[in-house]
């Protein structure tokens, strides 16, 4: 199936929304945050992380049904994105660790954000246009 234009700007949304969630982990090598001095503030901060790793799986399932061409995908990118706002929240507000985080953390948060708010309003775009051969 060909894909829409904006099918494929979902897509690269959905990517970088990827790259720049591994990017934010320890693994991205940004977080130079020594782990045995990060104390996650109550349950929020596991809630936040939990809600991250969620959101993560279900981008990827999106991906998936993008390209199958299933009307599902922009839902699921719609999910997977608002999932990103708690974690962010309890970030900024300082629930999710006692510790200030790194500026290069904080540049990729802001970058994640914006990600998250143009995948969102594509998404959303899709899903009320319909442009693919299967909305629901």
């Amino acid at each position: 199936m060909k894909l829409s234009r904006a099918d494929w700007t979902l897509a690269i949304l959905l990517v970088a929304y990827v790259i720049v969630n591994v990017l934010l982990t320890p693994l991205g090598g940004f977080e130079t945050r020594d782990p045995a001095r990060v104390t996650v503030v109550g349950v929020v901060g596991f809630v936040a992380l939990g809600l991250v790793f969620v959101g993560l799986a279900l981008s990827i399932i999106a991906l998936v049904l993008l390209f199958r061409g299933s009307g599902r995908a922009p839902m699921f990118a719609i999910i997977s994105t608002l999932l990103y706002f708690p974690a962010f929240l309890a970030e900024v507000t300082g629930a999710f660790s006692s510790l200030r985080p790194p500026i290069a953390i904080e540049r990729l948060e802001l970058l994640q954000l914006v990600v998250v708010l143009l995948a969102l309003g594509v998404s959303s775009w899709l899903l009320r246009r319909g442009t693919s051969k299967e909305r629901l």
